[in-house]
């Protein structure tokens, strides 16, 4: 990719070769070299991935030689949640600030899979930006996604619920799959400071109305392969101000089932032309 191209990032679960919560099939080393040769400059990481890939016998030390070994930087580290219905189990907050002082990072998956018939926002708000603003110090921000099945459904609930935390390193969270199945629309951007939106993950799939956990860890495909107008958002994204890094999370059965070389040149290549096709 040339240097002045977009910034992609391989979001953790898109080269694991697994399903959403199983252990990668592919090794650590694995995806990043495949993700390098692919025209990636950043990964993903669980938190929870450090300690596996340690027990194979690639200590910390061993992974940062790898990054740099490919050019690569860890960008996106996964993944904050329980801090909307009570708060966030301290063990998986020391986690991903071990990840980070381990690898650095950019930005903190943030949300809540759980269901709730009512979600205090207010409370919800009070916690988030206590741990938002704890994860800052290590120069992280948290970018907060809305799951259509959860206790927050859709970005416009998002919103709200970030206008309360007043933290100044959270944000939105923009998945393409969550964001059309959670029933917003590009037009929702509008008017957001540029600020409100910390991350971006490319992908595409139907249009669901039910089912939608299951949909989600099956059926979010490839960028520009769905039927999800992916164009139309990153332009709406552009017009707001944001312009990368673009982090791609792709994962289907038959997806996950490719060679991880293979996958990491799918994801890349469907993500530059969807790019370039919402350039105009």
């Amino acid at each position: 990719m040339a240097d002045d191209g977009p910034e992609l990032v391989a979001s953790f679960y898109t080269l694991t070769g697994s399903g959403f919560g199983e252990p990668p099939r592919n090794s650590f080393a694995d995806r990043c070299r495949a993700a390098a040769e692919a025209g990636f400059t950043g990964i993903g990481l669980h938190a929870d991935d450090v300690a596996r890939t340690v027990a194979t016998g690639l200590d910390v030390p061993l992974m940062r030689s790898v990054l740099a070994e490919h050019g690569l930087a860890v960008v996106e580290l996964e993944f904050l949640g329980g801090w909307a219905l009570d708060g966030p189990d301290p063990a998986v907050v020391a986690g991903i600030e071990a990840a980070a002082d381990a690898f650095g990072g950019r930005h903190v998956t943030a949300g809540e899979f759980r269901p709730a018939d009512r979600l205090d926002l207010d409370a919800a708000a009070q916690r988030l930006g206590a741990v938002a603003r704890r994860l800052g110090g290590r120069g992280l921000s948290v970018a907060l996604e809305a799951f259509p099945w959860s206790a927050i459904p859709d970005p416009a609930t998002a919103i709200e619920l970030l206008r309360r935390t007043e933290a100044p390193n959270a944000g939105l969270m923009i998945d393409v799959w969550h964001f059309f199945n959670g029933g917003a629309e590009p037009g929702l951007l509008a008017g957001l400071p540029p600020a409100a939106i910390v991350a971006v993950q490319l992908n595409d799939g139907p249009r669901v109305h039910d089912d939608h956990l299951h949909h989600a860890r099956s059926a979010r495909m490839l960028p520009g392969e769905g039927d999800l107008d992916v164009t139309g958002l990153v332009d709406a994204l552009r017009r707001n101000g944001f312009d990368g890094p673009w982090c791609v999370e792709v994962n289907t059965p038959e997806f996950r089932a490719l060679p991880v070389d293979v996958a990491a040149k799918a994801a890349a290549d469907a993500a530059l032309a969807v790019l370039d096709a919402a350039r105009g």
